[in-house]
């Protein structure tokens, strides 16, 4: 099951651009979760959504962007924060916005905020992560099991 969950923890070059942007992600999101959370009934009053929507979309940018910092649970961070940045790119597409405005909501940064937390949960958070740390020693001993390895049977 981890397996698929967690495919590779790729290391080198690729670990570190993983690094980079699951960093990257998670810092804005730190920054949009906690701007709505001093003031959720004002982001529910701006975008039009009930207080509880508002609510649940900022702490899980929060806390979604501090996982996604450390690598930790990053599958389940990004597919909660890039859920939240779906329904924020329909919303605004909804609205009327433009893909790109220099004077005010555009819906060009949800959607690459929904692309780039997509790439990471598709690509996994790489070697340096928490993920890697616990999940990453088992699914090297588990693949040869089922691959019916000798060397491991004969242990």
């Amino acid at each position: 099951m981890l397996r698929h969950i967690f495919p590779a923890f790729p290391g080198g070059r690729a670990g570190a651009a993983l690094l980079l942007l699951r960093c990257f992600v998670g810092i804005a999101f730190l920054f949009h979760g906690y701007g709505k959370m001093v003031d959720i009934p004002g982001f529910a009053a701006e975008f039009g959504i009930p207080l509880p929507v508002a609510a649940a979309a900022a702490y899980t940018q929060f806390i979604g962007g501090a996982l996604m910092i450390l690598g930790a649970l990053t599958p389940l961070a990004g597919l909660a924060l890039g859920a939240t940045m779906a329904v924020a790119t329909f919303e605004l597409i909804g609205r009327g916005e433009p893909f790109v405005s220099p004077h005010g909501h555009s819906w060009e940064a949800a959607a690459f905020y929904l692309v780039a937390a997509s790439a990471v949960t598709l690509l996994g958070p790489g070697r340096f992560s928490l993920d890697a740390l616990v999940f990453g020693r088992r699914a090297p001993a588990a693949d040869e099991l089922r691959r019916g390895d000798r060397r491991l049977s004969n242990v």
